[in-house]
């Protein structure tokens, strides 16, 4: 899908050409809240979280309780909240989070779980009996919304005087909305998701001009040449751009497109018919692209590299921020993260590159992580109470303050923004979202996790060899089209 924006008295105003339908169910007042052993092995068999877990016991009886989202006063209430976001940054935006809730006077508390390996660890909790009243990060949604495995929460925002569906960027909340319901509010990460940053002593000392950032692919790997370094065993001591790495290596989500689709112009998944792309000569020609910049390196010693550092740019020990890798495809949030993660080092950015036949287009997509409420919970209100607290400013600027993730809201989107110019080059992100020539939605795809299950062994198959991108491609479409057909033969069209 393709959205145009304009600005409106400072705020970004967006238009999409397609959404999802708004429409709510004539069912939607009833939610099961319960989710079988064996409804949880038929979703994990489809694919959420790529693992089935086996033997999960049933869960013992639940002591008798109030009725549902009914709260004592005088009791205090304590929920659970689970986040996969970890690193340095990460932890310690959660951990503040929390201390602010809970030392506000309130009759309901909360305890944060970080918790890896999160999608296949809730679906388990789901499957037992006991999972965590609030989420976020990092699942793939859109899977647990089309197999409600997440509760819809359109009563609750509906009856919200914290939060109203007005109040965020147009285009995030229809990212969290299936089949005409809403299951989740935009958190704690939201905004454009592509800028291609450098470190500038790199670039310097390379000789090369920061000034002409590369715009095509045949260019990037100009300077993806110049930028890689060896030592005199041919080791590699810096690489110019690893393909696969943030933003560049990820989709498609609810919260992120696919990159590569993207940049050679291509939409992988049509949401009218719920079909994909994959077999168009566009992802052939983004596969070889890979495969060039992950050849010049080497294979191994790319994915030793890969190994060795990590990826993104939390952690001051990844590739980017410790000053090993001259380029990265990156998100809005780089800026304040290597503001803590690399805090001695120069950064700049500019469009991230394109096909040859698409020199003159820029393009950008904005995105979000959801908060939601698992299936089986019972304090649904005082879920939904931490989930509002989390989307005002007072949480947000615990984010914000901490790794300059910005939230979903219109009032968050305004570069001149006095705290905003703490981080070098949060702006140009901000103010990209009015000046792309494209603005990309983020597709919702019921099967997600397959999708980005064939993406990664698609990539590795192209990137060892192992297929040409030819085969590559239709292989992908072939697999994704099987197990659209399988799991919602009704839906494609």
């Amino acid at each position: 899908m393709l959205a145009y924006v304009s600005l409106d008295n400072n705020y970004i105003r967006f238009t999409f050409l397609t959404i999802l339908p708004t429409k709510r169910s004539a069912n939607s007042m009833n939610h099961d809240t319960t989710l079988s052993r064996r409804r949880f092995l038929q979703l994990s068999a489809v694919g959420i979280g790529g693992a089935a877990i086996a033997a999960c016991a049933a869960p013992a009886a639940p002591a008798a309780a109030p009725e549902e989202g009914e709260m004592a006063a005088e009791e205090v209430v304590t929920i659970s909240w689970w986040h996969a976001w970890g690193g340095t940054t990460g932890m310690a935006a959660m951990e503040g989070v929390a201390a602010a809730f809970n030392e506000e006077d309130r009759n309901v508390k909360v305890e944060r779980l970080h918790v890896t390996e999160m999608n296949d660890k809730l679906l388990a909790a789901i499957a037992g009996g006991t999972p965590p009243d609030v989420g976020v990060c990092c699942v793939q949604y859109a899977e647990l919304y089309s197999r409600g495995a997440v509760m819809a929460i359109d009563d609750q925002i509906d009856n919200s005087d914290v939060i109203g569906r007005d109040d965020f960027v147009p285009g995030l909340l229809e990212s969290m909305q299936w089949q005409g319901e809403t299951y989740g509010v935009p958190g704690f990460e939201a905004g454009p998701r592509y800028g291609l940053m450098y470190n500038k002593a790199i670039i310097d000392e390379a000789g090369l001009d920061p000034m002409n950032l590369p715009r095509t692919w045949d260019e990037m790997f100009e300077w993806h040449v110049e930028l890689t370094k060896f030592d005199d065993a041919g080791n590699v001591e810096i690489v110019g751009f690893d393909p696969r790495d943030a933003t560049a290596g990820n989709g498609p989500a609810t919260n992120i497109p696919q990159f590569w689709a993207l940049t050679y112009g291509l939409d992988m998944w049509d949401d009218e018919t719920n079909t994909f792309n994959y077999d168009d000569e566009l992802f052939v020609s983004a596969l070889k692209t890979i495969k060039r910049f992950t050849d010049h390196v080497g294979i191994q010693q790319m994915e030793s590299f890969r190994s060795s550092f990590g990826g993104w740019t939390q952690s001051p020990s990844s590739s980017f921020p410790s000053g090993v890798q001259a380029m990265i495809v990156t998100g809005y949030y780089a800026p304040g993260e290597l503001f803590h993660s690399a805090p001695d080092k120069e950064f700049g950015v500019g469009w991230a590159p394109v096909s040859g036949d698409r020199s003159d287009v820029t393009f950008q997509n904005v995105g979000g992580h959801p908060m939601y409420i698992p299936n089986g919970v019972t304090e649904i209100d005082a879920a939904f109470e931490f989930i509002e607290f989390c989307s005002e400013e007072k949480a947000q600027n615990v984010i914000f303050d901490n790794t300059g993730w910005l939230g979903g809201r219109k009032a968050l989107y305004d570069p001149d923004l006095p705290k905003y110019q703490r981080y070098e080059n949060l702006d140009w992100f901000l103010q990209s979202v009015n000046e792309a020539d494209e603005l990309w939605a983020c597709p919702v795809i019921p099967i997600q996790g397959f999708v980005n299950q064939q993406r990664s062994r698609t990539y590795e198959s192209v990137i060892f060899g192992d297929k040409d991108p030819e085969q590559a491609a239709a292989d992908m479409q072939a697999a994704c089209t099987e197990e659209m057909l399988k799991s919602f033969p009704e839906l494609v069209g």
